[in-house]
């Protein structure tokens, strides 16, 4: 254990430095801006605190509230942090998000902030000055939070992401502050600190906590000794087991060894893994293997519970995905399923057109002129000008009502 914390500390020692957060095109060209820079002035560390904001896109163009995503060492992440998480929103991998970098300011600082006191000779010989974890969390808590939920709209659930001993203080708030987030997304995180004390406060917390709902994503990277050894380092693999044995009920947590990672590497692949698996249920991959096993009641309810956890209650399933679901049963030759689905909910989805059309070309093709004309005259209903449908029902001598056309 000496060496892989030897080896962690020099690796922190060793790391890069502060990015620039303002991007800019060359020339004559316009500023590209990601973000902004605010300073929150803290009782509680007698001191102002840079943060670097970041909104999603059409932020200043509604009233939607976001979800936040609390970064630590902002002005390291803040940059790919802000693309990732724009990117997976635009693809619907996750909500969009107000993303706040909290920047550390300096080594000396950051080791102060993110560390729990030690009693290691070790970890006081490479990091000292260490201790002030509980002092941060409460700026987190008291000053923080209440500051951004004030200024921007927000929504009850948050995020933390910390690497290295950001990773270890995000275990350390799970354990001290258990529902001050949602979600904690901890790469590489340096538990060994303290002869793995943090450690050992979570396996006391599982063990007495009988139900939690929250996620949990952990990652390791190649880069110590146990690791090069073929094994995951030895405190991350006790959280593991404790993790395996005593999580808590709704407490979901998973475990990524990226051995194709280092040290300095990992924090990337972990913020877009740790969104991605943690918002696993914002959408349906595959809905017709739920609605196989629940009907479409079993899709609504999957929406209606993702977004509760995620702090939407008023999240109903896109018009999307049940057009997913009756374009697949149609394939199949489901067509009672189908217009079954497509039918459920008139007034809350009012089925398109296009999928009425498909719909009764399918009984068309089955030999069943009756409901081909039932849905022709539907989707007729729908689109007046849809003359597709128009010449159909005149072919079929079926009586065409008169309808307003725009």
């Amino acid at each position: 254990m000496m060496t892989e914390r030897l080896l962690a500390l020099i690796v922190f020692l060793c790391a890069p430095q502060i990015l620039s957060v303002s991007a800019w095109a060359q020339g004559q060209g316009s500023p590209v801006v990601i973000g902004e820079s605010v300073q929150l002035q803290s009782s509680t560390l007698k001191e102002s605190r840079s943060l670097l904001i970041s909104k999603p896109a059409g932020y200043d163009n509604s009233t939607d509230r976001y979800p936040v995503l609390y970064l630590l060492d902002g002005e390291t992440h803040f940059h790919y942090a802000s693309g990732i998480t724009s990117f997976l929103a635009e693809n619907d991998r996750m909500p969009k998000m107000l993303l706040v970098g909290i920047v550390s300011g300096g080594r000396a600082r950051r080791t102060h902030d993110l560390t729990t006191p030690s009693a290691a000779e070790m970890d006081n010989r490479l990091l000292p000055g260490n201790g002030g974890a509980d002092a941060f969390l409460s700026f987190i808590a008291d000053e923080l939070i209440p500051f951004v939920d004030r200024t921007y709209r927000t929504r009850p659930y948050r995020l933390l992401m910390g690497h290295s001993i950001g990773g270890l203080f995000g275990v350390y708030a799970l354990v001290k502050k258990p529902t001050l987030f949602d979600a904690y997304i901890v790469a590489d995180p340096s538990l060994y600190w303290n002869n793995e004390a943090v450690v050992a406060r979570a396996e006391s917390f599982l063990s007495s906590t009988k139900s939690l709902q929250a996620d949990f994503y952990m990652t390791t990277s190649s880069m110590t000794a146990a690791s090069a050894s073929g094994e995951v380092p030895s405190a991350v693999a006790r959280l593991n087991a404790a993790l395996g044995k005593k999580a808590p009920a709704g407490f979901r947590w998973n475990f990524d060894w990226m051995k194709q990672e280092d040290h300095l590497s990992i924090p990337l692949p972990s913020i877009y893994r740790g969104l991605e698996t943690i918002f696993e249920d914002w959408r349906l991959t595959d809905p017709v293997a739920l609605f196989d096993k629940g009907g479409i009641e079993g899709i609504h309810r999957r929406y209606r519970e993702a977004g509760q956890r995620f702090g939407y209650p008023e999240r109903i399933t896109p018009p999307f995905t049940i057009s997913l679901v009756v374009a697949a049963l149609l394939r199949a030759g489901r067509l009672e399923e189908g217009s079954g689905v497509l039918l459920h909910d008139p007034k809350g989805y009012p089925p398109p057109w296009n999928q009425l059309d498909a719909l009764a070309r399918a009984y068309e093709n089955r030999g069943d002129a009756e409901q081909a004309a039932r849905y022709y005259l539907l989707s007729l209903r729908q689109n007046p000008g849809n003359e597709f449908a128009r010449k159909k029902l005149t072919g079929m001598g079926a009586k065409i009502p008169e309808l307003p056309r725009d």
